[in-house]
């Protein structure tokens, strides 16, 4: 498009030159005047070359300097189809100073009266042309690659931004939360989740999943330990009033034989020595509870294993208690639903402890006259279900899901001076839990207690 509005431009050049100059108008050939009239007329038009031909196309004289003329001869078609009209613009010539490259031109003919002498051929956009094109062209670019560069270097610099704060900002997060930490003094504090990824592979990331987990353990801890404290509290309150009574009671009687001795008859005294003497044992037995309960909660218990004969353990259990049973009038049975050997390996020392609690808590709720179960029942290859079962005064549906806490006394309890454990299903559930397994309870008010717990062989 560009050479077509040039050539176009420049159409008539070569013709109103060949017109004006009196040497070209009447067809008069002179070498040296024509060299002169082109350098002339390129001082005018530095842009433009000049070439004088004759009627072959055979170059006479020019503008250029000879060195870099390459050319002897141009082709006249092109030169015919521009004075013709014979073709659309552009239309290409031959250039001189090269042996194939063509460009847009003006030409026109010169002549002598009637007789054609020749052809004034001009170069529109020649060397000089091409060189300030260039030259222009180097500088539009030069000034777009310095655009493109500055342009690319803001780009670069806002990306490195972005990136930057793309890699920082879980940084600063975690910056954050660890600022409310410390803020709170290291106290129970609650993070907004940040969704710290675990298996990211940012090392941010993965420090700021573990800081989340380790929050949430000190939370875990924190909280353990506030339940710990209270059910502590608890505890003190709750042993100091238990001890208080057995205390108050021996203290008492002692007090009145002391001061009242010669008043006293022979069987008062045996009675209120008695009684002293009840109260004596009861406390040392819960005293004796306290330490085991604690000695448990420490953790740090051995279990020792050895085959034993469940089944014999159960009538070992029951031997031991039949003579308390007898003083009250209750019955203590055994079942057997087994089949093949009862030989297990096992811990026999910590299942009697249970075993003992359970009968003596079922002897506490049985009335006299009343009945206790021992039962078990194959489950499996070496595991068997032991139960412990009352016909006493049963556990209300509102105490069951409380009666292995420590120091819980249900609605059931007994009263006055009687003899309570108070810690034995605590301690139940703790040597049973040093085996793996739990304890359960199905009981009606008014109606006994089952207890029931699984023995494996290890």
């Amino acid at each position: 498009m560009r050479y077509q509005s040039e050539q176009s431009l420049h159409l008539s050049l070569a013709a109103n030159l060949a017109r004006d100059n009196p040497l070209l108008q009447q067809g008069v050939y002179d070498h040296k005047a024509l060299k002169n009239l082109f350098h002339t007329l390129m001082v005018l038009g530095p842009a433009f070359e000049f070439y004088y031909l004759d009627d072959q196309g055979n170059i006479l004289t020019h503008s250029a300097d000879p060195s870099l003329v390459k050319r002897d001869k141009v082709n006249l078609e092109p030169l015919l189809q521009l004075t013709q009209n014979r073709a659309q613009l552009p239309i290409y010539g031959d250039d001189p100073r090269h042996l194939s490259r063509q460009k847009i031109f003006s030409a026109a003919p010169v002549f002598n009266g009637i007789n054609l002498k020749g052809y004034l051929y001009v170069i529109v956009a020649g060397e000089k042309y091409d060189s300030a094109v260039a030259s222009s062209r180097q500088i539009r670019q030069s000034e777009y690659s310095i655009a493109i560069l500055v342009f690319a270097i803001v780009l670069l610099f806002i990306i490195m931004l972005c990136l930057f704060r793309y890699f920082t900002n879980p940084l600063r997060q975690l910056i954050r939360d660890m600022n409310l930490v410390q803020k709170e003094g290291f106290n129970q504090v609650e993070l907004v989740p940040n969704n710290w990824q675990k298996n990211s592979y940012s090392e941010v990331h993965q420090l700021g999943f573990v800081f989340q987990n380790m929050i949430q353990t000190i939370n875990q801890q924190f909280s353990q330990l506030k339940n710990i404290d209270e059910n502590r509290k608890t505890l003190l309150a709750d042993l100091s009033h238990d001890l208080r009574t057995p205390l108050s009671s021996i203290q008492g009687y002692i007090e009145t034989i002391a001061i009242s001795d010669k008043n006293l008859t022979e069987q008062q005294k045996q009675t209120f020595i008695g009684t002293a003497l009840r109260c004596t044992k009861q406390l040392k037995k819960m005293i004796d509870q306290i330490f085991e309960l604690a000695h448990l909660d420490k953790g740090d218990v051995s279990m020792t294993y050895e085959e034993f004969n469940l089944l014999e353990l159960l009538y070992d259990v029951k031997a031991k208690f039949e003579l308390a049973a007898n003083e009250k009038s209750i019955s203590i049975k055994v079942e057997a639903k087994v089949s093949g050997n009862q030989i297990i390996k096992n811990d026999i020392g910590k299942i009697e402890r249970v075993l003992s609690n359970l009968i003596e808590n079922a002897l506490r709720h049985s009335s006299s006259g009343g009945e206790i179960i021992l039962s078990i029942e194959t489950k499996g290859t070496d595991s068997f279900m032991v139960k412990v079962k009352d016909f006493g005064t049963g556990i209300s549906d509102e105490d069951i899901p409380y009666i292995f806490d420590a120091r819980y006394r249900g609605s059931n309890a007994t009263k006055g001076n009687n003899e309570r454990g108070g810690l034995g299903l605590a301690i139940c559930k703790k040597l049973l839990s040093l085996m793996n397994e739990e304890i359960s309870v199905e009981s009606v008010l008014g109606q006994g207690s089952c207890f029931s717990f699984n023995i494996k062989s290890r």
